[in-house]
């Protein structure tokens, strides 16, 4: 049995990913509607051995998935004859894309094998853009269809065929969308997104983000399934994934992250504003709208000089205070305790008197209970961690402590990249 994190060939991974997501839909059928229980619960076994055993190009399981489909196609034909419904419709459309997936994987069975092709969705990346959330988000076939209408724009409700533009069908927690665009999966889980979620958090350096991570308690997602145009790269499609993910979002959002290139962020106003530029999915993960947090050991020789450079120096910012001009900015780092817990963070300076320094909160707390982004401070001069001026448009003077961070964050990186290896 081959790895299952390795792609199939014969063009098997999409359909298997749809068979998956039907069994999945089926137990969640099962669960919510016990009477149903004798028909959706096997039916959920046999889709997700069907998808099992296609992602393991078992050659049965894909005979088993092009007969199923085909039977269903029937089947839906037969009744949307006598009781059509634009649901009924959307599957029938469904099965019928999966039975033709599956014959053509048949078809050229043969042919791939003696070409030794590698997996062909290897070369087609995961169009998907996912959101993390800290709690998981009600979502039904009615509120998707509005959520698709305000993002995309366009009637999904019509009953007359010639006049929608597409259809939502599904349920909690995997829906299908269709549109003039393309045939996108939408998924909404009240899980975590990772199966190990302490690991992968164990190595991001950043603490906000191994904060988002570990916090995070269920995830949805858009991803593209089949394209509206073939003759379009398949990138072309993020603005319109962005676009829906945006009117998804809400203000459990913590974390946006890209699957095909592993970018992730923070969800912020900085980071939407750049998803929404043109080709912005290339550049979220270099929007550095908040000053990064990287632990620091207590005994860092390099941190210690640091501190002791910025704190002989103090004068030197005490003096360009007292002359500055509109436009200046003045900034010192020290650490802020709540209920025990500490960070060094950075303050934005309103005042200096008997030694004490006055301001608000530069950058948003991991976990200091109770303050946020430019909540007002008050910090001793004694605790002074580093500090930091630019006069009008010049380099700005100070930051002493950025170097022994950025050997910090070199050394985590090291260790991360070290443990993979071994």
């Amino acid at each position: 049995m081959k790895s299952f994190r390795l792609k199939p060939r014969h063009g098997l991974a999409e359909p298997a990913i749809w068979c998956a997501g039907i069994g999945l839909l089926c137990f969640f059928l099962a669960y919510s509607s016990p009477p149903s229980r004798v028909l959706t619960l096997p039916l959920g076994l046999v889709y997700l051995g069907i998808a099992a055993g296609a992602w393991q190009e078992w050659r049965g399981a894909v005979v088993t998935g092009a007969v199923l489909f085909s039977l269903a196609v029937v089947m839906r034909i037969y009744v949307l004859a006598t009781d059509f419904s634009v649901g009924k419709a959307g599957s029938a459309l469904v099965f019928a894309w999966l039975a033709y997936k599956f014959v053509m994987a048949l078809r050229n069975w043969d042919a791939v094998e003696d070409r030794g092709d590698p997996p062909a969705d290897e070369e087609k990346p995961m169009i998907s853009i996912v959101l993390f959330l800290s709690e998981p988000k009600s979502l039904d076939e009615s509120v998707l269809t509005e959520i698709v209408e305000e993002a995309w724009g366009g009637d999904y409700t019509s009953e007359n065929e010639d006049e929608r533009d597409g259809f939502v069908v599904g349920h909690t927690p995997f829906f299908i969308v269709k549109s003039k665009t393309g045939v996108f999966a939408v998924h909404n889980h009240p899980v975590p997104y990772f199966d190990d979620v302490e690991e992968v958090a164990g190595e991001i350096g950043e603490l906000r983000l191994r904060k988002a991570v570990l916090d995070h308690r269920a995830w949805l997602s858009v991803d593209l399934l089949s394209p509206g145009d073939e003759s379009l790269p398949l990138e072309a499609y993020y603005p319109a994934i962005i676009r829906l993910v945006y009117e998804l979002s809400d203000e459990t959002t913590s974390l946006v992250y890209r699957p095909e290139t592993g970018q992730v962020n923070l969800w912020s106003d900085d980071v939407l504003e750049v998803l929404l530029m043109p080709s912005g999915e290339e550049r979220f993960n270099r929007v550095q709208n908040e000053v990064p947090v990287i632990r620091v050991e207590a005994d860092d020789e390099e941190m210690a000089a640091a501190v002791s450079e910025a704190r002989r120096r103090w004068s030197e910012f005490v003096d360009a205070f007292e002359r500055r001009g509109e436009g200046d900015k003045f900034s010192i780092k020290a650490p802020v305790t709540v209920a025990g817990e500490t960070e060094f963070i950075w303050i934005e300076v309103d005042g200096i008197a008997s030694g004490v320094v006055f301001g608000k909160l530069g950058n948003r707390p991991v976990s200091l209970e109770g303050l946020t982004l430019g909540s007002p401070v008050e910090i001793s001069v004694a605790d002074l961690n580093d500090w930091c001026f630019s006069i009008k448009d010049s380099e700005p003077v100070g930051l002493f402590t950025l170097k022994a961070i950025e050997a910090a964050k070199n050394r985590f990186r090291s260790q991360v990249e070290q443990g993979e290896e071994a």
